[in-house]
């Protein structure tokens, strides 16, 4: 048997990303495509694992998951068994015992949403209160048994046009903790809270109004795993990455339509007169 790593693409218009009967998720189409490709029975069978599970409504670009299989895959032959949301465009061979979640060096998230005039200065001072080795129970929702201690790498704030991006890196994440963080880190950027109110999250014992709910993940929000690292490279598919790319761009086409009509629509009903 050989093992290989996938990565994938997906914008998440489906049910989050773990089988559930009677949903249509990421990991139902893949067992779908993956069985349909002939490289597999069933994902038991093959040892299938996930780098994680991402939530509904959130994206990626750089998902990534294991199968164990008599061939080596060919891309577009799982591809052709995908709705277009979802692409295979990178493989990697790796040992036989290479689980995807436990052997990443690291995960990067982003999270974008609209600027409302946030005080940049204030929300990077408090990230640096995150990053290293913390308890982040109280930045994720709750798991009875689940080990909260995470280290995180680096979150860096940056404004793009109209935009904030967090880039948030870290070893592995909590349930609900990139949002839960984005949403105590703009809290701070709009006075609501301080950076003591940070530290106090990390130590267990906050204010009894100072607690954190996960910010949206579709319409003022959007959350994409960017990207996974291990210690090997993959090997880019070349058609799997033209399918990303023609995506992308007719996304870009549609929001740009909305953004103009949105836009010019507005300017007309501001011109009424009250």
């Amino acid at each position: 048997m050989l093992r290989f790593a996938l990565k994938l693409f997906y914008l998440d218009n489906y049910e989050g990303f773990q089988r559930q009967p009677g949903k249509e998720t990421i990991e139902g189409h893949l067992d779908f495509a993956l069985r349909r490709a002939g490289l597999i029975q069933d994902l038991q069978s093959a040892d299938y694992a996930s780098a994680g599970r991402t939530d509904k409504g959130v994206h990626a670009i750089g998902q990534v998951i294991a199968i164990s299989t008599q061939k080596k895959p060919i891309i577009p032959a799982i591809n052709a068994y995908l709705p277009k949301k979802i692409v295979v465009w990178a493989l990697a061979p790796v040992n036989k015992e290479f689980h995807p979640r436990y052997d990443a060096l690291s995960r990067y998230y982003r999270y974008y949403t609209v600027y409302r005039g946030e005080n940049l200065e204030k929300m990077n001072k408090s990230a640096m209160l995150l990053e290293g080795i913390h308890d982040f129970r109280l930045f994720s929702k709750k798991r009875p048994g689940t080990n909260t201690i995470r280290e995180i790498y680096q979150i860096r704030i940056e404004k793009k046009d109209s935009l904030l991006i967090f880039h948030v890196i870290a070893n592995s994440f909590l349930w609900q903790m990139v949002r839960r963080i984005i949403d105590a880190l703009l809290k701070v950027g709009q006075g609501e809270w301080y950076s003591e109110d940070i530290e106090d999250l990390l130590k267990g014992a906050p204010k009894a109004n100072i607690f954190t709910t996960p910010r949206p993940v579709d319409g003022p929000g959007a959350l994409i795993l960017w990207n996974i690292e291990y210690p090997f490279a993959f090997q880019y598919d070349e058609k799997g990455l033209t399918l990303v790319k023609e995506l992308l761009q007719k996304c870009l086409i549609e929001f740009s339509l909305k953004t103009c009509y949105s836009r010019d629509s507005l300017e007309l009903f501001e011109r009424i007169p009250k």
